[in-house]
């Protein structure tokens, strides 16, 4: 058995083009849906063939390394850089990674590694090419680092610019013309070995008493926006909400929560392993996420497929997000400023079988589109010319916008 995909498995007619070729997935810090997505991605490489490595440049402290991972992450440095001298021994120390690692391809997330990746690789490793991808809209990005992204962007040695939603793409119009002729738009997804226990967790939660109980999953974190959910949950009377993650903003919500009088029906659950957090947000009835923005949401993807009813934030990437291919709209979209709004909304799947049933029903019809086997195909195509000496595949298209 595929021990990373489960019972089905990627087509894998590139397993002996390019055995022990190097791709590296590179992040700054390796945290939420980037390192889900980036581990997802570096093991299905690995079960190709190819030679896939997790780097970031430091670790964060509430990182939960979960047991079943197939590849490790490994840190260029062991521990935030605090300070000058911990800016320096960061920059040391990459450059003596470069050139110690020389890896064929690097393909980087988040926005300091986005810049830092390819100007090193370009001094120090100069046959590295490097794949660059944005995960949140570039307008978010610190002013000096998205600056900074313009130029080290449009780099000879830069290969690809990936954004996981064509509203995060969008974001990189004002970028100069070599960066923009670059870019592809590849939308996230989740590998079958958690489609499945997805799927399973499902079926089981068929059999349990429908209850009045909203999910949600995410960092704790101004981005997220869990301030306008705590305020909506005070205009309920009998909802409760279960919120995983943890975060700078965890004292601050928990004090928000004693104040509006929700700690018995409002609680945060702290970090959790993915397969655990699986099964908590499977125990839900409605998902919930009113991010002030998003890139393509893995949490919601999950959600999808455990056929629980999406309520959203009014933001082009979370609209993106729950537009099925022909247009249909399946789930719930509420404005960022409408507390009121957000609460009814809840209320309003929770109150009614009917419109449970029809938001489920197309949560599900929205997960079916999203594939794992066109993610990977995608990645690989924009990869696989990059890999000296490697024979060149027929791939599917890589859908691209510029």
């Amino acid at each position: 058995m595929n021990r990373l995909l489960g019972r089905r498995t990627v087509s894998t007619p590139w397993r002996t083009l390019v055995p022990g070729r190097s791709v590296v997935f590179f992040a700054s810090h390796a945290h939420g849906g980037v390192r889900e997505i980036w581990t997802n991605l570096a093991e299905g490489f690995h079960e190709l063939g190819f030679k896939a490595q997790l780097v970031g440049l430091y670790p964060l402290p509430s990182i939960i390394e979960p047991p079943t991972n197939i590849l490790g992450w490994s840190y260029v440095i062991p521990g935030t850089p605090a300070g000058i001298s911990g800016k320096f021994r960061l920059v040391r120390d990459l450059a003596l990674w470069m050139m110690r690692e020389k890896p064929e391809v690097i393909i980087s997330s988040m926005p300091a590694a986005n810049v830092l990746v390819p100007f090193f690789a370009r001094i120090f490793s100069p046959r590295t090419r490097v794949i660059i991808s944005h995960h949140s809209p570039a307008n978010v990005y610190k002013p000096g680092l998205n600056v900074l992204d313009r130029f080290t962007g449009s780099a000879r040695n830069v290969a690809a610019v990936v954004s996981v939603s064509n509203s995060v793409n969008a974001t990189l119009d004002d970028k100069p013309a070599a960066y923009r002729a670059k870019r592809a738009t590849i939308h996230n997804a989740i590998p079958p070995r958690i489609e499945d226990l997805l799927e399973r967790l499902r079926l089981e939660a068929l059999d349990r008493p429908q209850t009045r109980k909203i999910v949600v999953s995410g960092r704790l974190e101004w981005p997220k926006n869990h301030q306008m959910l705590i305020r909506a949950m005070a205009l309920t009377q009998d909802v409760e909400a279960d919120v995983l993650g943890c975060g700078a903003d965890e004292d601050e919500l928990r004090a928000m929560i004693v104040d509006l009088g929700l700690t018995d029906r409002m609680h945060l659950l702290g970090n959790r392993d993915r397969e655990d957090a699986l099964k908590l947000l499977s125990m839900g009835d409605v998902f919930v996420q009113v991010s002030l923005f998003e890139g393509h949401s893995l949490a919601l993807i999950e959600a999808a497929k455990l056929g629980l009813p999406l309520v959203v934030s009014n933001v082009p990437s979370q609209v993106e997000a729950i537009t099925a291919k022909d247009g249909t709209r399946c789930g719930i979209a509420v404005d960022l400023d409408d507390d009121a709004g957000l609460a009814r909304a809840i209320v309003s799947i929770l109150d009614d079988p009917e419109q449970r049933k029809l938001w489920s029903e197309r949560a599900l019809k929205l997960a079916r589109e999203a594939t794992f086997d066109q993610l990977i195909k995608q990645y690989v195509a924009l990869t696989t010319p990059l890999i000296r000496h490697a024979e060149r595949p027929v791939m599917p298209a890589v859908e691209s916008a510029g």
